[in-house]
């Protein structure tokens, strides 16, 4: 009931995960994950920023950028991606900006995880949230005034060189030269 149609390509991963997850070293590495995803959330909290939970107990953190920065999480998307975090606008409970402009980012640490990332390298990248995030402000009087904002080039920019210095530490394919 979960294969769907006769995709093999599909069989094949779905065996690979399962046969992943059946190994020791995958539950050390969900530990790993929701330590990385506890150091996210208390690097944000100690920074000023507000979290839907308070923390997290899993491999995300929902950030309300609304109440913590005055930004949507349209804006809030956007702008992080010009200071080079990836990530997306989220829903919250009871959401006054609706589904499309939202009031929160949702950030996991499976990647980062996956890469090698350690607890002090994910406070460092709650710390470029929160700069980046400082940095942008809203530009009110437009008819698209919830999409719109701007972010200081020279912040966004020493961001994404703290970024780009976090990933040289760790490489995706260590065996090749990209």
């Amino acid at each position: 009931m979960v294969l769907g149609g006769p995709l093999p390509h599909m069989m094949a991963a779905k065996a690979v995960a399962l046969s992943e997850a059946r190994r020791p070293s995958f539950a050390a590495y969900a530990v790993h994950i929701v330590e990385n995803a506890r150091a996210l959330a208390e690097g944000l909290i100690r920074r000023g920023a507000r979290l839907i939970t308070g923390g997290t107990d899993n491999h995300l953190v929902l950030l309300d950028v609304t109440s913590s920065f005055g930004l949507t999480g349209r804006q809030a998307e956007a702008a992080l991606l010009d200071a080079g975090v990836v990530t997306n606008r989220n829903l919250l409970p009871g959401d006054a900006n609706g589904a499309w402009y939202t009031s929160g980012i949702r950030l996991g640490t499976s990647a980062l995880t996956t890469l090698g990332f350690r607890p002090d390298e994910i406070d460092e990248v709650a710390d470029v949230t929160v700069t980046a995030l400082r940095a942008t402000t809203t530009t009110p009087g437009t008819s698209t005034a919830k999409a719109k904002y701007e972010i200081d080039p020279h912040i966004a920019q020493a961001c994404e060189d703290r970024c780009f210095s976090l990933l040289d530490r760790h490489h995706l394919y260590a065996d090749i030269e990209l």
